[in-house]
């Protein structure tokens, strides 16, 4: 899979490359040209919103950029980012900018109270993503709001005052993330106003007046990993549009029964979903690959509604009781657990027991004391199974798998067979 394309202060280009897919959801496919000093990506973790490499695309590392120079960026109506430039002029703002949607424009380490940059980045009509801004004066925001485009992301702003929540709602943009840790009845009366999508990223609570504040509010809100009680999960249900709490891992007791009534969709990435009337919701509506992406475990229950409507791929599930196992397996549906690495008999036995097939990838090894009794537990089930991950295994284990035409193994080169 390619990578960002790493820009030096100045160089000749040298070759092309692709860009990657953005985050699950935005799609995007352009060829871009890299210049000498082409690096992978830093392995350095980050927030998942203030990503500046997703999607991929063509990194300038300059600490500084001339109008000159701006001129001669690939990638500047597609994916750029400016890594470690914190001033631009007003005149280099008006060169990367983009006309066109979707293209991302990211500036990790810019801070500005520069009017005129301000308004100059406005004209960019994809993601102007300004990562690195901490404070926002009401001229800013207004400047920065000024031009329509799709959205204008400020994850580090923590605090709003009251006229620069006035200056963004006010704004043309389709979308507005900014990192509010604490919501006041005040600017959430003023937020509610903007005609566009909100998203706080950093949003720790939300009292039940600053829910009732939002009720104006009609197009989509994300309150990111925002914890809420059952009291405010009853008011937001008088929001008249798509719901998020995409950075909550678990809700609390109750507030999954009540989000199940929202009238509009709901959209979570859970660990784990302990309310069926949620989950019967979540995998019928058009997120629902999304809302199982992150699924740790899942309760029987939860097993039974994912295998009556097989909302999507099983991608972190490494958790399954037996019981939940025989839920999932009663779907008409292929099972494909990549997450989960052991397999007791019982387990095995409950997966296996159905005619669909079974994809084990996650299986690695196979050769500890239970390993014949779950080998022999794969081979006396009718589902075929495949375990082409599968590097390790005891010779009685692998005796045993071999007496079931449709388990698919890795052939014997590529395994370690022990005693």
């Amino acid at each position: 899979m390619p990578g960002d394309a790493r820009l030096p202060a100045a160089g000749p280009m040298v070759c092309p490359a692709a860009f990657w897919h953005w985050l699950r959801r935005t799609i995007i496919s352009v060829s871009i040209v890299s210049w000498a000093g082409v690096a992978a990506a830093q392995g350095d973790l980050v927030e998942p919103w203030c990503d500046y490499r997703t999607p991929a695309g063509v990194v300038y590392e300059g600490e500084t950029l001339t109008p000159e120079q701006a001129r001669e960026l690939p990638g500047r109506n597609a994916v750029l980012t400016l890594l470690n430039v914190k001033a631009i002029s007003a005149e280099v703002a008006g060169i990367i900018v983009s006309p066109h949607e979707p293209t991302f424009l990211t500036l990790p380490a810019l801070e500005t109270d520069d009017v005129g940059v301000a308004a100059a980045l406005s004209f960019h009509r994809g993601h102007l993503r300004l990562f690195g801004m901490k404070r926002l004066t009401p001229e800013v925001a207004a400047a920065l709001v000024g031009s329509p485009g799709q959205s204008l992301e400020i994850p580090d702003v923590r605090e709003v005052s009251p006229e620069a929540a006035r200056a963004l709602a006010d704004g043309k943009r389709g979308k507005v993330v900014v990192g509010l840790t604490s919501l006041s009845i005040e600017i959430a009366e003023i937020l509610a106003k903007f005609k566009g999508s909100l998203c706080f990223p950093r949003l720790e609570t939300l009292s039940l007046n600053a829910a009732a504040a939002l009720d104006k509010h009609r197009r989509t809100l994300d309150l990111g990993p925002a914890r809420i009680t059952p009291d405010v999960a009853e008011v937001l249900l008088r929001h008249d549009a798509r719901i998020g709490l995409t950075g909550v891992k678990r809700l609390d007791p109750g507030v999954g029964d009540i989000l199940a009534r929202h009238k509009s969709e709901v959209v979570l990435f859970l660990d784990e979903i302990d309310s069926a009337s949620l989950a019967r919701k979540l995998f019928s509506e058009s997120n629902r690959d999304a809302s199982v992406e992150n699924l740790r475990t899942m309760s029987p229950e939860i097993a039974a509604e994912y295998a009556r409507q097989d909302p999507g791929y099983l991608k972190c599930l490494d958790r399954l009781s037996v019981e939940a196992a025989r839920e999932l397996a009663k779907g008409n549906l292929e099972i494909k657990l990549p997450a989960v690495t052991k397999l007791s008999p019982e387990l095995a036995t409950a997966l296996t027991d159905r005619t669909n097939a079974v994809y084990l990838r996650g299986i690695k090894a196979l050769d500890g004391p239970d390993a014949v009794a779950v080998a022999e537990a794969l081979a006396s089930t009718p589902a075929p199974i495949w375990m082409t991950s599968l590097e390790r295994v005891s010779a009685p284990a692998l005796a045993a798998l071999r007496k079931k035409d449709t388990i698919t193994l890795p052939p014997d080169e590529k395994l370690t067979i022990v005693p």
